[in-house]
């Protein structure tokens, strides 16, 4: 009897041996894994993931000019080195760019050409796309491409095709809209400007003793939008907002492609863009004396200023507490072209 007993415990061990034993090889292989997981992406690893820039960017395209410009709109600097521009046409690469290109330049928010090597707030990449000759039927997407993570930061629809001269264009998405305020300056999107009560308009404050501006162009292309000579109506439209701007201060002008010349306006308070387009006073014949944009040469060289000066101020000067709350803001500016 006792024989048997030791069999049988001799039995049960061998039971839990194999089972410690599975145990201990399942225990083994796991920190196998842990140690090549560790080594693989730790900051000594063979294999650590490049970082992609977080940043917000926003794109237009001057057709008249042909320059691609690329706004840095917040998050991330990236280094300059680092930025790869591909160009699609109608799905086909048809342009590459970095900073080694002859026509690939950056500049800083006020103009000027940047000296720093790094893409940061208000910065702006230009591009000039003559040799590419995108035309305005073509679908046209970019790319803009973080080279080290080999990741695309940004993908923006530049134009689609089948397109059609609108009722009004605005300077979206291929003109410009650029302020010299030393508050907001910079290149804006062009959105802002694009629609009526859309939510989204330029502003601009106006300190005492400094003229400030926003300048807006349309990038119009008369070959590729097939508007042809004779123009038998050019109209301007703006609808804008303001607050303490003296009509004397608060003029708006044009550029015919030779001559600047201030529209015979006053313009008046208009404490919202309803009251604005309600008026309808704010529409004018562009095409007449002494405007002269009569031409297709002169409506593709269209500017429109719309600026201010603080000559006054609020507050009590003796005390020294003086301060203003003049404002202007732009919701629409557009032209309206018959031929």
């Amino acid at each position: 009897m006792e024989g048997k007993k030791r069999c049988v415990l001799y039995q049960d061990c061998q039971g839990v041996s194999e089972v410690y034993g599975q145990l201990l090889m399942m225990s083994i292989v796991v920190l196998a894994f842990s140690t090549i997981g560790l080594a693989v992406f730790s900051d000594g690893g063979v294999v650590k993931p490049e970082h992609t820039p977080n940043t917000d960017l926003q794109e237009n395209f001057n057709r008249s000019t042909n320059t691609l410009q690329i706004i840095h709109r917040g998050g991330e600097a990236i280094d300059e080195s680092a930025i790869k521009i591909i160009v699609n046409v109608n799905g086909e690469k048809r342009g590459e760019f970095d900073s080694n290109s002859d026509n690939f330049t950056v500049k800083n928010p006020n103009g000027t050409a940047s000296s720093d090597d790094v893409f940061t707030l208000g910065d702006c990449i230009e591009i000039n796309t003559e040799s590419m000759e995108l035309k305005a039927g073509e679908d046209i997407d970019i790319f803009f491409i973080d080279k080290p993570s080999d990741q695309v930061i940004q993908r923006a629809v530049l134009q689609r095709g089948s397109w059609k001269v609108p009722e009004w264009i605005t300077p979206h998405p291929y003109g410009s809209v650029y302020s010299n305020s030393t508050e907001n300056g910079g290149w804006q999107p062009t959105e802002m400007v694009d629609a009526i009560n859309d939510g989204i308009y330029t502003k601009d404050s106006v300190p005492k003793d400094q003229l400030v501006y926003q300048e807006f162009q349309f990038g119009i292309d008369t070959d590729e939008m097939e508007i042809s000579d004779p123009l038998s109506q050019v109209q301007l439209k703006i609808i804008y907002e303001s607050h303490d701007c003296s009509p004397n201060e608060f003029p708006l002008s044009l550029y015919n492609g030779s001559d600047w010349v201030r529209i015979n306006y006053t313009m008046k308070e208009n404490y919202d863009f309803s009251q604005c387009e309600a008026d309808g006073e704010t529409v004018f014949d562009i095409n007449l004396a002494p405007y002269y944009v009569n031409t297709t040469e002169k409506l593709e060289k269209l500017v429109v200023r719309f600026s201010a000066t603080g000559n006054t101020a609020t507050g009590n000067v003796s005390t020294g507490n003086v301060s203003t709350d003049k404002y202007y803001c732009v919701d629409f500016i557009g032209i309206n072209v018959d031929f």
